[in-house]
């Protein structure tokens, strides 16, 4: 609902603006509405149900662009069937959607299904098709926010999908009730860490470790954020390591152990030598922990 004015010039026979039942139905209405959305925010920590809206979390460092059915690019964003075509300007937040289905699954979301959603972006140059747990609309081209409000229906995890050809268009929101409201900003610390819920990339660390044997270098690693559910490992930079006055590089590592909390590691290829029961320290590693829904 838009914001209900108190009309106080328009001149009558003998009164001037809105009558008092009229200036407070008004009130009422407007209060309605903000208390509702403050309770929905208190319940479920923020309007907005999307995450990465913003200027890009992009921890896969993906380069904007073309993007195969069911592949990640920026966080939490996925091509949908067919594959899409999208960059989101890392200054601005506008997303350049070229063509194709661009989705993001929302972690089945409280007090959301069988309710009324909206979702809309900012200043949409083309019409934009969406999906919100199946329920299907159209944002229409336009300056300032601009939505659609749908009531999906069904349970668990919810799949949102914006589809577009050569359009450009900037913070998408899906928040419950019937209105579009203004963009909820998370601070960046926040957003990070609620990206990192489903996908982290650990690098820049160094990371402590011991032999086991002379062919075996193990440690473990913490996640500065715990995953939805034990994720998928992958090492994507080697390390190299020091210890004991010695240095070398590593070409081998066996991930294992995941949770939602760490997992650790097993350096079986290295160059170099080292002494069984010392400990020595990894430095430069990358590793990824992929929990996406």
């Amino acid at each position: 609902m838009a914001q209900k004015i108190i009309d106080l010039l328009t001149q009558h026979p003998t009164w001037v603006g809105d009558l008092f039942p009229v200036a407070f139905g008004k009130c009422n209405d407007n209060f309605t509405e903000l208390y509702a959305a403050i309770a929905a925010a208190i319940a479920v920590g923020g309007r907005n149900m999307l995450i990465n809206c913003g200027s890009p979390i992009n921890q896969r460092g993906f380069a904007g662009g073309a993007l195969a059915a069911g592949v990640y690019g920026y966080d939490r964003w996925k091509a949908g069937a067919g594959g899409c075509n999208v960059a989101i300007n890392t200054t601005t937040g506008v997303f350049t959607h070229s063509s194709g289905p661009l989705q993001q699954i929302v972690e089945a979301p409280l007090l959301a299904w069988g309710q009324p959603l909206t979702i809309s972006v900012e200043n949409p140059s083309g019409s934009i098709t969406v999906s919100v747990g199946g329920a299907t609309g159209t944002i229409t081209s336009g300056s300032g926010r601009r939505g659609v409000t749908l009531t999906p229906s069904g349970s668990g995890n919810m799949t949102v999908q914006l589809t577009a050809t050569g359009v450009t268009y900037s913070r998408p929101q899906l928040e419950r009730g019937s209105a579009a409201t203004a963009f909820d900003a998370r601070p960046v610390a926040q957003e990070l860490a609620l990206c990192r819920r489903y996908f982290e990339r650990v690098d820049g660390t160094e990371i402590a470790g011991a032999t086991f044997n002379a062919a075996d270098i193990m440690f473990g690693c913490n996640f500065s954020v715990a995953k939805r559910a034990a994720p998928a490992l992958a090492t994507v930079a080697y390390p190299t390591w020091v210890g004991n006055g010695q240095t070398g590089s590593t070409n081998t590592i066996v991930l294992a152990g995941a949770s939602i909390n760490g997992f650790r590691g097993d350096v079986t290829g290295f160059t170099g030598s080292v002494v069984q029961g010392l400990s020595y320290n990894l430095r430069g590693g990358a590793f990824t922990a992929d929990a996406e829904l």
